[in-house]
């Protein structure tokens, strides 16, 4: 009787399709959520217009785009570095399930066509030697390569990550920014326009390196995609 419950199933659902969420069957139009783990996803509200971080507030920028100034053109993430968004990052990033860049990828892609944004190719964060050797494989590089087939654009390949540069996970943002300080090579002539791809945003200062390393090399514009984006929490101070 199990068998035959099996073949029914397999019958019905014969890609074997699961949400990447919770593991429930689903229909390959989908694509890899369920339309419950779906609403679940922490989406960003009202978002910066430089950076994309969500304010949820009446401003047009953030705190941190006031007083600072990223290399980048813009950036935007679909989510928010939290919840399920933050736990499928950390499944793709560490967890080895790798399968997990598709269905993030096209989320992403559903952010990236809202933009107005022009650009002649696409380009991930690297990883250096050491850091890809102990991974196995660079997770911005499986989502650029996904959103590059569905948006028909080329890779450019050409953004290297200087050894020495420690994992960023565990610093807090003064420690973010000076870790990655010069970090990054162009070791070929990039495109006038690039679309750069990582997994999170978090201080910004990862993509910011890459991108002003990207415009020293000639590039004119440089747009940031990621799958979610941290939100700062504000400083309280006591009386």
């Amino acid at each position: 009787m199990k068998e035959f419950f099996k073949s029914l199933a397999d019958a019905l659902n014969p890609q074997g399709i699961k949400c990447v969420v919770c593991g429930r069957d689903i229909e390959k139009e989908r694509n890899g959520f369920c339309g419950g783990c779906l609403k679940k996803l922490p989406y960003s509200a009202r978002v910066c217009r430089k950076c994309g971080v969500d304010i949820r507030s009446l401003n047009d920028y953030c705190d941190d785009c006031g007083k600072n100034s990223y290399a980048f053109d813009e950036a935007r993430s679909p989510f928010r570095y939290e919840g399920e968004a933050m736990k499928l990052i950390r499944r793709l990033k560490f967890g080895g399930q790798k399968y997990l860049a598709k269905p993030m990828s096209k989320l992403m892609a559903e952010t990236l066509l809202r933009q107005n944004w022009r650009f002649d190719a696409v380009a991930y964060i690297p990883m250096n030697r050491s850091g890809l050797k102990n991974r196995g494989y660079n997770q911005a590089r499986l989502l650029a390569e996904e959103i590059c087939d569905i948006i028909q654009k080329p890779m450019f390949g050409g953004i290297v990550k200087k050894e020495g540069v420690i994992p960023q996970e565990g610093l807090d943002y003064n420690g973010r920014k000076d870790n990655v300080k010069g970090a990054f090579l162009v070791t070929e002539k990039p495109p006038e326009r690039l679309l750069l791809v990582d997994d999170v945003k978090t201080t910004g200062a990862t993509l910011g390196e890459a991108a002003k390393a990207l415009k020293k090399a000639g590039c004119r514009e440089v747009y940031c995609l990621t799958f979610a984006s941290a939100v700062r929490k504000p400083k309280t101070g006591g009386l």
